[in-house]
């Protein structure tokens, strides 16, 4: 096994970076404003160092070899992390609270706020809160690139880079309007949705889960109306001309008279969410602290919501 050389630093970590996005010596060094063979040695340092080749070159085609293309994840991490780090570092010696950066998928975000609100109502003194967010698959890769500290996201079953708490699981309800035939019912099958104008979000991991769950049924989205945000669903359902099928975190701070919202049955389904990190040392122990008691507040979500 390679002991890290010392010559080896963050400027060969992001000459290798560099290249790897441009595909370019010329480009590369231009942008490093350094000369070709000066990259060409960190290059070729790094790859001694690493005992592997991370390109295979050609007069003219420059391409990651497999162990390049796994070196490169962890060099956008560490230089990610070290980019975040100095900047914490400065703002810590300007405000002197230290920063925590937390994402969510946006139908956990209401809860997510919440819980971060007590957090820094008690600590916020010490830290600072920068909260994001994101779709799903957004998260899982600021995790990896180092952007975020931890998020609150759908679970990812088998992921031992991660360390992962299991919060709760999240149905597909139904939202309706009062008027409508439906909602009298506290509980719906989803075969009772059959000749239903059935609006679902569009885009992302709810368009997969709600989408999935229709074909199921014999069931399909309607193609009439196209929702991204949820204000924009929950319009067309109150105007009467669709029923909305969306996992109920969006449905958690819902207070609206003109609206019913009914779980769907025979059967359930369900995601998992839960709270994630990458499962390394953390940046520090404020972020070890607040990981420690957003898991336990979240977990008890279901009994002060």
């Amino acid at each position: 096994m390679h002991e890290l050389n010392k010559k080896i630093s963050l400027r060969h970590l992001q000459a290798f970076a560099t290249l790897a996005r441009v595909n370019s010596f010329s480009k590369a060094a231009q942008e490093l404003c350094v000369t070709q063979p000066a990259l060409s040695a960190s290059i070729k340092l790094l790859e001694n160092q690493l005992g592997n080749k991370l390109f295979n070159r050609t007069t003219h085609q420059l391409e990651l070899t497999r162990e390049g293309r796994l070196a490169l994840d962890y060099t956008i991490h560490l230089l990610n992390t070290a980019s975040n780090t100095f900047a914490d570092i400065q703002r810590a010696i300007g405000s002197g609270r230290h920063r925590i950066r937390i994402g969510a998928i946006p139908s956990a975000m209401a809860m997510t706020a919440v819980v971060v609100a007590r957090y820094t109502e008690e600590h916020g003194d010490e830290v600072e809160i920068m909260l994001s967010d994101m779709p799903n698959d957004g998260l899982l890769q600021a995790l990896h690139s180092g952007q975020l500290d931890f998020c609150v996201g759908i679970e990812v079953p088998g992921a031992v880079s991660l360390e992962t708490v299991g919060l709760f699981e999240d149905e597909l309800v139904l939202v309706t309007a009062r008027s409508h035939a439906l909602s009298a019912l506290q509980e719906v099958r989803w075969d009772q949705l059959s000749g239903q104008e059935i609006v679902v979000f569009t885009k992302g991991s709810i368009w997969e889960f709600a989408s999935s769950a229709l074909r199921q049924h014999g069931l399909h989205p309607s193609s009439l109306y196209q929702m991204v945000h949820s204000e924009s669903l929950y319009g067309v359902v109150r105007a009467g001309i669709a029923v909305g099928v969306m996992p109920s975190l969006y449905t958690t701070f819902l207070n609206d008279d003109d609206l019913h919202v009914a779980p769907l049955r025979q059967p359930t389904c369900k995601r998992k969410i839960a709270l994630m990190r990458r499962n390394e040392i953390s940046r520090n122990h404020h972020v070890d602290h607040c990981f420690l008691a957003l898991k336990q507040d979240l977990k008890q979500v279901d009994q002060w919501f």
